[in-house]
């Protein structure tokens, strides 16, 4: 086959293409299959493997459009996951088609398509933008809150308090103990700036009684901190929420507590303590496992299943226990979830991760569980542990690169980073890696951005370049994905590493950038409108140099995102459209302009695409 033809083949989990993405055990679907009328294709099967055996199923030519032919078969669920792909008997040989993509040879289970059996899937989120705050530097609403100079300290440092707009202090310096006075009641205070933004659910950093600025060393999951105004504070801020349609998610360390926990101060002082195989020493007092040898963030051991009892499974445990009433949260974000239950021989995340996911949805199926994890996540992302990942790696890491040439460890590890821009094509194939391994309606809940308090701010990413800025905010709000904005990024602010990323938000519009603003509106809109970007598939189209093109499909619309981060300007682009299904004669109109073209010779051309450009076409 030629590359047009290969490229023109196509089917996604999204509802064009599966007559239900999320199936009941015991259902049949129907699967449709996008052939291009030129590939010769005489005869497609789908290859299924129920219980481990092979099994065929012939699918019929079912209709016809201008360009391409749609194959029809069914798929019997009959499993918790239900893998499958198809086999194409052409004119010019054999082909297997699967996430991946077209090959003339077979391959590896992990690509096939996947669908998953009476899934729990927090479906709230497809139309949802996220809006990831730090509680401490987004807004004081109630100063009488404010943590006092000296009020406690920890190895020589001790808390002090800065003016709102002073730099954050490294922690060599403060220890973490620097803080702003932001607190809950400015988060509530601050809902119509959040509402009018566009956002309609909140990621927020720990609240948790603690010690630090940044709350990861909690001494008390069942008590909000006090300075952020305590359990009351969030059931007010959760009700407020609620009754603007808007969703709440918090973040919980279940690889670690603070070494001042009482679980962890109980277990120090008695081998005997309830809490004693919480943890694990060596020798007693002080010489215990640490997250990354940091001696305040003892890692806890799930080896112990009273550990296990506490965190999730029983009905007051921690997990359950805030997706209650009347905090009544909608999901939680679990953090350095890559390393949570590893240690050494002791490999438990798999076990740990299904009974999470177990204990949230029957406490409330609608509940959002994602993961930090800034590596392959994958493995964690097969139908029985987490939602979503903080998609690092398949998302905003390869991103960056190419956006910027920013490589992941510029700041931690530069002896590994290649500073060289990322090809499209390079780009495009991470991407569709790290998607094709895990089923389609976790792809869709994958929660992206473009930066977070763990990370260097996108301006700073691309060195104050506002073009590049609009570029990756218009490709992080049409991809596939739960798309989030770190508190600040809409009005400009910089930031490096860690603590700089985390400045306190200027409440001072005189400062803020207001044409980033109406930008961020416009595009926050449209994701929340757009049905093809809130249920639609994804066919990649188009990957060369710095210009990537990718098709965003649903039953009410379809649209063609080009995004171009190249220093030059191209003029005459003709961008190939057909291998999209895309006939001659198709109209497209520019959603973020003024601009309009037609599809012709299979395929549209813009006479200029400058550095930065994104244009999202409705087709007609």
């Amino acid at each position: 086959m030629t590359n047009h033809i290969m490229q023109g083949i196509h089917h996604d989990g999204s509802a064009v293409y599966v007559s239900n993405p999320l199936p009941k055990l015991g259902e049949t679907v129907e699967l449709r299959l996008r052939v291009p009328q030129d590939a010769g294709v005489l005869r497609v099967f789908i290859r299924s493997t129920p219980d481990g055996e092979e099994h065929w199923e012939a699918m019929e030519k079912a209709e016809s459009d201008q360009v391409s032919d749609f194959w029809v078969g069914s798929l019997k669920i009959t499993m918790p996951v239900n893998p499958y792909c198809f086999k194409l008997i052409s004119e010019n040989g054999g082909y297997y088609y699967n996430a991946l993509g077209l090959f003339p040879h077979d391959m590896p289970d992990v690509y096939k398509f996947k669908l998953l059996a009476n899934w729990d899937a927090p479906e709230w989120v497809l139309g949802s933008v996220f809006y990831q705050i730090f509680p401490d530097r987004f807004c004081n609403g109630d100063p009488s809150l404010n943590p006092k100079d000296g009020e406690w300290s920890y190895k020589g440092k001790a808390v002090k308090l800065r003016q709102w707009g002073e730099p954050p202090l490294p922690w060599t310096e403060s220890g973490s103990l620097d803080f702003y006075g932001g607190d809950l009641v400015g988060i509530q205070q601050k809902l119509d700036y959040l509402q009018e933004l566009g956002v309609n659910a909140i990621y927020l950093n720990p609240i948790f009684k603690s010690l630090s600025n940044h709350r990861y060393n909690i001494d008390d999951f069942f008590q909000v901190d006090e300075h952020l105004g305590g359990n009351e504070a969030l059931v007010a801020l959760s009700d407020a929420m609620h009754a603007r349609d808007m969703r709440i998610v918090l973040d919980l360390t279940p690889n670690h507590t603070s070494n001042t926990h009482p679980w962890f101060t109980a277990a120090q002082k008695d081998p005997n303590a309830e809490t004693a195989d919480f943890y694990t020493f060596y020798n007693r007092p002080d010489d215990y496992l640490a997250w990354l040898d940091v001696p305040t963030l003892p890692k806890l051991n799930y080896s112990s299943q009273k550990l296990r009892d506490w965190m999730y499974r029983n009905d007051d445990s921690v997990m359950r226990y805030w997706l209650k009433a009347p905090y009544n949260i909608d999901g939680w974000r679990l953090d350095v979830y890559n390393m949570t239950a590893k240690q050494g021989a002791l490999q438990l995340s798999k076990s740990v991760g299904q009974e999470m996911r177990q204990a949230v949805k029957a406490e409330k199926p609608e509940a959002y569980l994602f993961g930090e994890h800034f590596f392959d996540g994958t493995p964690h992302l097969q139908g029985d542990e987490l939602d979503a990942t903080m998609n690092y790696r398949g998302f905003n890491i390869p991103l960056w690169h190419w956006l910027a040439g920013y490589d992941n460890g510029t700041e931690w590890r530069p002896e590994t980073v290649d500073h060289r821009h990322l090809s499209s094509e390079a780009l495009v194939g991470q991407l569709k890696q790290f998607a094709a391994v895990i089923p389609w309606v976790i792809t869709r809940q994958q929660f992206n951005q473009l930066c977070s308090h763990d990370t260097t701010r996108i301006l700073n990413i691309v060195k104050g370049d506002k073009a590049l800025v609009k570029l990756g905010v218009a490709m992080l709000m049409t991809y596939p994905g739960v798309p989030c904005v770190y508190y600040g990024d809409e009005i400009g602010m910089p930031g490096g590493k860690d603590p700089d990323n985390r400045r306190t938000m200027p409440w001072d519009e005189a400062e803020w950038d207001h044409d980033l603003l109406t930008f961020y509106k416009r595009i926050i809109r449209l994701r929340r409108t757009a049905p093809a970007l809130i249920e639609g598939g994804l066919q990649h189209l188009y990957a060369q140099g710095g210009l990537w093109v990718f098709l965003r499909e649903s039953k009410a619309q379809r649209l063609v995102i080009v995004g171009y981060r190249g220093d030059d300007t191209l003029n005459d682009v003709m961008i190939p459209l057909r291998h999209g299904g895309i006939a001659d004669g198709t109209e497209l109109v520019d959603l973020l302009g003024n601009m309009s073209a037609c599809v012709e010779q299979g395929g549209v051309r813009i006479h200029t695409i400058k550095h930065g450009d994104a244009f999202i076409f409705e087709l007609h």
